[in-house]
């Protein structure tokens, strides 16, 4: 196709096409729950067209044309347009009269696959549909674009609660994160799916954003949901292999820094103390360690003959 910058040729199934109400607010709600910034927003500004939120989603035809007219005169390659204009058509509902105008577009223009699979999972994603995005989104053939945002995103909607799929499509894609707001939600998830795993990722981070990993790790156990989950948490975090560095960082947060206030801190650190040697308590002998204590938690596995104590399960 040829005269795709003309808008009577590229809609030739409906010159007069309009959103309806339904759809326009269904981009808008999708839009004000990932931050004000859809991934067709940050597309449209690689296009060289500012304030893409104005411009999308078009309140009327003629809102549309203008909109079409704005990617026409982008000073990009026709490759870059073409796929943003396919973005566009996948809004119009498939029905008998317009029969698949995205697809028919892409063939029609001979878009490369890479593109048409990139924009099918940006699409998705910006419809909330996560796991099919990811499955785009993960393909091989693609050049990671956008990953550090893709990443925030599936570790932070609110309505995307798979933390399968951020982790998916990280290890997949390996993209470098740079980043301190992507590696902190990132890595919340990760903690969630494996504390051991987490500590050792954290290792690999430079210096002070290892730091602040390493104490995210430890709040995100103290501030965990109750019950045996945080107690399992709790137990792998105390056996991890400490270095004498990790040592001065974890008593510092839990004995002076941010992490003292949390529940559960004083006797984690003790717990810990113990694990590595540096005391020799006995549960008989350690306050809040016992049948009495309020918070509980299962330290069965540390080999001990600890009793459900007040730091993680309660």
């Amino acid at each position: 196709m040829d005269d795709f910058e003309v808008f009577e040729e590229l809609f030739s199934f409906n010159p007069i096409f309009a959103y309806n109400e339904q759809t326009i607010n269904r981009i808008l709600k999708c839009r004000r729950s990932m931050e004000n910034e859809l991934f067709i927003d940050r597309l449209l500004k690689t296009l060289g067209i500012e304030h893409g939120h104005d411009l999308y989603p078009p309140r009327s035809n003629q809102d549309l044309r203008d909109l079409h007219q704005h990617i026409i005169d982008s000073s990009s390659p026709d490759h870059h347009k073409q796929s943003v204009l396919y973005y566009i058509l996948k809004d119009v509902p498939d029905d008998r009269d317009t029969q698949q105008p995205a697809v028919n577009f892409a063939k029609a223009v001979f878009l490369p696959e890479r593109y048409r699979i990139f924009m099918d999972g940006i699409w998705n994603l910006d419809r909330a549909h996560f796991a099919k995005a990811v499955d785009y989104l993960t393909e091989p053939v693609l050049i990671p674009t956008f990953p550090e945002e893709l990443i925030y995103t599936l570790c932070t909607h609110p309505d995307q609660r798979d933390d399968k799929l951020p982790l998916a499509y990280y290890y997949t894609v390996s993209p470098a994160i740079t980043s301190p707001k992507v590696l902190k939600a990132l890595f919340s998830v990760l903690a969630k799916a494996s504390v051991t795993e987490a500590f050792f990722w954290a290792r690999k981070q430079d210096g002070s954003i290892y730091r602040m990993l390493f104490e995210q790790l430890i709040e995100s156990i103290l501030n965990g949901k109750e019950g045996e989950e945080r107690a399992k948490h709790g137990s792998e975090l105390i056996q991890l292999p400490f270095s004498k560095e990790e040592d001065v960082w974890f008593e510092a947060y839990l004995s002076e820094g941010k992490g003292r206030n949390l529940p559960g801190a004083e006797d984690m650190l003790r717990i810990t103390k113990t694990v590595a040697g540096r005391t020799r308590a006995t549960a008989e002998s350690s306050n809040g360690f016992g049948a009495n204590t309020s918070d509980g938690m299962d330290c069965s596995s540390l080999g001990g003959s600890w009793e459900r104590g007040s730091m993680i399960a309660r």
